[in-house]
């Protein structure tokens, strides 16, 4: 019995541990920025139109990202990308959405590509605020002509923007 209740407590030790370690490393497991941090492409390159802008988020960093211009544009996309890499990634998006008849604003956010900072949860929903603002603030752009898409990590950023 005594063996059983060693091993309980060692199992549960070990537990715990695990948990910690997933506590205090959890935002190196869902963010990934470095994985190609440098601008490898721009939409000029496939053909579109665009902007390079910066958005100044309410805490002080800075976005980098694109406004792409459709012609004739029926709406606007706001583009809330993936946990990996950066905007430059995401060309064949740009390429459906312009093909669309829709305009794309895409950024990057905190501690991704070329934005400022370090990635963390709260910060992806103040950079998507800002982006928010950005495009209805800004561009003028009214909000009922806003869509929001979200890629992977980019989804649960888009609801919680949708929520607000």
């Amino acid at each position: 019995m005594k063996v059983i209740f060693n091993l309980l407590i060692v199992l549960g030790c070990g537990y715990g541990l695990v948990i910690l370690l997933i506590f205090f490393l959890q935002s190196h497991l869902i963010y990934f920025p470095h994985i190609g941090r440098e601008i490898i492409a721009t939409p000029g390159q496939i053909g579109l139109n665009y902007e390079s802008v910066e958005i100044n988020t309410k805490d002080g960093e800075t976005l980098q990202g694109w406004f792409v211009l459709a012609p004739d544009a029926l709406g606007t996309v706001l583009f809330l990308h993936g946990n990996a890499g950066n905007i430059s990634h995401r060309l064949e998006y740009l390429s459906m959405f312009h093909a669309l008849r829709l305009n794309i604003l895409i950024f990057d956010y905190r501690g991704y590509g070329q934005s400022s900072g370090t990635p963390s949860e709260v910060g992806t929903y103040v950079d998507a605020d800002a982006a928010w603002l950005y495009l209805t603030d800004m561009r003028g752009i009214e909000p009922g002509k806003v869509v929001l898409f979200g890629e992977s990590l980019g989804g649960a950023i888009a609801a919680r923007l949708a929520a607000y």
